[in-house]
């Protein structure tokens, strides 16, 4: 299930920044009601966080996996937390937010079946689901 998190994301920056793309635009007008598409998030920002930062520690959840929870699961938090941005943001604006598709079908699912598997096989307990959440 770890090992599914890094491929979850790359699908979702797929959706997000090439088919149909456009979330850069889309994430500097709509959430930070600039008046440019690459200003103040960046391609080369997008990049960094995404690509360099994101992959590798989203690579490490897979091969971590159970021997290291404490990190795990907020990483499993964020994609959750990261779908729901992409809803509640679509929804709330009446416009599709890229990545809202894979959000939904993906992100959302993987997430929350992780959680409630290791919350039902008490694997974690609710303070550590609730920090992973948070963080």
């Amino acid at each position: 299930m770890f090992w599914s998190a890094l491929p979850a994301l790359m699908l979702h920056q797929f959706e997000e920044y090439v088919f149909p793309g456009g979330f850069l635009s889309w994430f500097n007008r709509e959430v930070f009601r600039s008046a440019s598409d690459t200003s103040p998030m960046s391609p080369k920002i997008a990049f960094v966080l995404n690509v360099l930062i994101g992959w590798p520690l989203f690579a490490m959840v897979g091969y971590v996996g159970l021997s290291q929870l404490w990190f795990t699961m907020p990483m499993m938090g964020i994609l959750f937390v990261n779908a729901w941005f992409h809803i509640a943001l679509s929804i709330s604006s009446n416009r599709y937010s890229p990545g809202t598709f894979t959000a939904i079908l993906v992100t959302l699912p993987l997430s929350l079946y992780t959680f409630f598997y290791y919350v039902m096989t008490w694997e974690i307990g609710f303070r550590l689901l609730f920090l992973s959440i948070l963080i």
